[in-house]
């Protein structure tokens, strides 16, 4: 959210509780309540989307290198227990399959990354019980699977964050433009029948309307459409 909506959200909550602090003034005028709710509705909305938008990704950027750290170190481990296995047999396919150096790992993107591990782990899964002669447990090769399901499920979430935050973004907007329309065409001309029975309700709920400018520090703005005293 950008500090021009932030300013104007500031102004549809101002109205808001001006509106529920005089609810014995309007009570009697149905129409008044219904746009009051239709405006509620779209201010609840808008915070919703506020917070998927601002929500912080960068946990899940660190969530992701750390899986692939520990991915790293355990597939080496495997890796090379399979290299010494390989050329303890003389099994040139198997040396070609799983010779990957640490630097190989790290240049690879995620998806790749993952590819070479799985690799890996599938040559060494048929050949546990040679490789116990190597270093190489059942618990090594149980490990390197869960791993590789948990940097699978990883690698998308950043994206997916990212996609859910430029749809709260792209909703925001329609619910400010929703919100506006409710006060303009609605509650702005509702309220011109206390222009002259109850001016004091009437100017205070302009004041409301006024919209702030708190982050620029250059005074007010009056937001255009609204009835003018």
């Amino acid at each position: 959210m950008n500090a021009k909506q932030i300013n104007r959200l500031n102004m549809f909550e101002a109205v808001q509780a001006f509106m529920a602090n005089t609810q014995t003034t309007w009570t009697s005028i149905t129409a008044i309540g219904a746009a009051k709710l239709e405006l509620d509705g779209k201010i609840t909305a808008i915070r919703t989307e506020r917070q998927k938008q601002e929500k912080d990704a960068s946990g899940l950027v660190v969530e992701r290198k750390t899986l692939r750290e520990t991915l790293t170190r355990q597939t080496l481990k495997v890796s090379g227990a399979l290299l010494a296995y390989a050329s303890a047999t003389n099994n040139a396919e198997l040396i070609g399959i799983v010779d990957y150096t640490p630097s190989n790992f790290v240049r690879a993107r995620d998806n790749i990354f993952y590819d070479m591990v799985r690799i890996i782990y599938e040559a060494a899964t048929p050949l546990a019980t040679q490789l116990a002669g190597y270093n190489i447990v059942a618990a090594d090769l149980t490990l390197m699977q869960t791993q590789l399901t948990q940097f699978l499920t990883a690698i998308p979430k950043r994206r997916n964050a990212t996609a859910v935050s430029k749809s709260a973004t792209t909703a925001i907007g329609g619910l400010f433009k929703d919100a506006d329309t409710i006060l303009k065409n609605k509650l702005d001309r509702l309220v011109l029948s206390f222009r002259v029975t109850n001016p004091d309700f009437y100017t205070n709920y302009l004041n409301a309307r006024i919209i702030v400018d708190l982050g620029a520090g250059k005074g007010t703005e009056v937001v255009s459409g609204a009835p003018v005293g």
